[in-house]
């Protein structure tokens, strides 16, 4: 049944249209917005101005700061969404924190997994685009923007600034360097890193990640020489067996 629990925890001056259920534990903070037939999870903790469409699902003990959700977004448990991004300036006195300003902008239908974290923006938003799905233990970094219905798969780690462009599919364990952007329709394959731009509709493959063709040339060219070497110490060996043999002492009859 929707409604507040005995031991959630809702500001005065946070509004919630009707339908809504906060489980206990759960906290929203002042001003915070939630829409109808949202459920808000035990152990849940809504920040501040923290804005939340309709239809959404919010795990346990998820925590949101600095952002706006659109309507039927899912949050598995454990993400941490909003918190400031990793951002530092070498001083005379050792690391100087940037100040990050931004926030997080999620956009309708989109599904985050369990443990996942996106920081908000340093200087502007990092924004998720409407129906991108989101595996569990995604890193994304401050000024990130990725576009509408993108697969991103688990372990994957995007660092400040990338642009990811709409129908992107990224495999498990990439990683993509900052302020590089991935073309609309790119797939990434599984552990590759990514250190520059990928253009549209191209599959990249590897560390560093080439163009997928480059990349099974390089792997095709591996294995002709690693074939070719192996070959070269079978024949020193049978080489040196046949000298030992040469030089082994007969016996006499």
């Amino acid at each position: 049944a929707s409604g507040v629990a005995v031991g959630a925890f809702v500001h005065p001056t946070a509004r919630m249209e009707n339908g809504v259920t906060v489980d206990p534990g759960a906290v929203v903070g002042p001003r915070a917005e939630i829409g109808t037939g949202t459920v808000i999870n035990a152990g849940a903790a809504i920040g501040p101005d923290v804005r939340i469409g309709r239809h959404c699902t919010i795990g346990a003990n998820v925590s949101i700061a600095y952002s706006l959700i659109g309507d039927r977004v899912v949050v598995h448990p454990g993400c941490a969404i909003g918190q400031d991004g990793f951002g530092y300036l070498m001083g005379p006195t050792g690391h100087r924190k940037v100040v990050q300003v931004g926030r997080v902008i999620i956009q309708d239908e989109v599904e985050i997994g369990a443990g996942t974290t996106i920081d908000r923006g340093a200087n502007r938003d990092t924004v998720i685009g409407e129906g991108t799905k989101i595996d569990n233990l995604v890193q994304i970094g401050h000024n990130v923007t990725i576009g509408r219905h993108c697969i991103i798969v688990s372990q994957c780690g995007i660092s400040g600034s990338v642009v990811i462009e709409d129908r992107v599919i990224l495999a498990g364990q990439v990683g993509l360097a900052d302020n590089v952007t991935i073309g609309e329709g790119a797939i990434i394959g599984a552990r590759s890193g990514v250190m520059s731009d990928v253009p549209a509709g191209e599959k990249w493959f590897g560390y560093p990640a080439m163009r997928g063709r480059e990349f099974l040339r390089s792997m095709m060219t591996l294995r002709h020489w690693a074939s070719k070497n192996d070959a070269a110490d079978r024949e020193g060996e049978s080489q040196a067996g046949s000298l030992q043999r040469d030089v082994r002492p007969r016996r006499s009859r």
